[in-house]
């Protein structure tokens, strides 16, 4: 997951930016689409897939309102042995305090899976977020795998800077997380005893957008993720190291 990363997550604890101010509308609702090629697909650390296609969508209460929202999100490897993924999700956001708190389910899909390779799974989560300081927020989030029954925490933090670009407005974000995962059934449609797996994770993203309009934006940007203590050995594991990669893409809000 994706484009709901935790630098997804942290734009709405940074603050309301002239870019947020300018892409809100006067409706309650506010949708969203985006479309990025990324060097490698990477999650929580662990490196998924290489060259990938990525999609989303997604519809939510308008900026700083309370309300359900639903999306979905594809990842499509160009190497063909790495499997096609579509997740789909939902949950509700209430505002109390200064508090963003967010709950919701998110539904994973591998259509292609074969030979005891998990070919779906899902995840209920909650997070709060909170602006510390103007366009410096942070982010907790408890995620939890019924299938693989895999407790995830995880701590992020994110900074923005608004900048002009000729006569575009864009943002320069930074961001870093750090989470631990506890997987007590690894590979949960495979025959035999329970694989478990523990392990911790953490990654950084630079990354600056360019609105055109208020509603059209590019965006480009590097992240770094690895996990921790975690071993070749474990059975579903493909790649702990090097995980290095760049994006480029385009969003579309209405």
């Amino acid at each position: 997951m994706k484009l709901r990363t935790t630098l997804a997550l942290l734009t709405a604890a940074v603050g309301i930016t002239a870019i947020n101010a300018q892409a809100q509308t006067t409706t309650e609702w506010e949708g969203s689409a985006e479309v990025r090629y990324t060097t490698r697909y990477v999650f929580r650390g662990d490196m998924k897939a290489g060259q990938s296609m990525q999609a989303n969508v997604e519809f939510n209460p308008a900026a700083g309102q309370d309300g359900f929202f639903v999306g979905g999100w594809a990842n499509q490897p160009f190497a063909s042995e790495r499997d096609f993924e579509f997740d789909l999700y939902g949950g509700y956001k209430y505002h109390w305090e200064g508090f963003e708190f967010t709950g919701g389910l998110t539904g994973y899909f591998y259509p292609e899976a074969s030979n005891g390779e998990t070919d779906y799974t899902y995840e209920i989560y909650v997070s709060a977020n909170r602006e510390i300081l103007e366009n410096w927020g942070a982010t907790a989030t408890i995620y939890y795998d019924l299938r693989t029954k895999d407790l995830t925490l995880e701590a992020a933090t994110g900074y923005r800077i608004p900048y002009q670009l000729e006569n575009f407005p864009a943002t320069l974000d930074f961001s870093f997380f750090l989470g631990t995962s506890n997987v007590r059934d690894n590979l949960p449609d495979a025959r035999g005893p329970d694989i478990k797996d523990n392990y911790s994770y953490y990654g950084a993203t630079v990354s600056t957008s360019v609105w055109f309009t208020k509603n059209l934006r590019a965006m480009i940007g590097f992240q770094y993720g690895d996990t921790i203590n975690r071993h070749e050995g474990v059975n579903g594991y493909r790649d702990g190291s090097d995980n290095l990669y760049g994006y480029a893409g385009v969003g579309l809000k209405w």
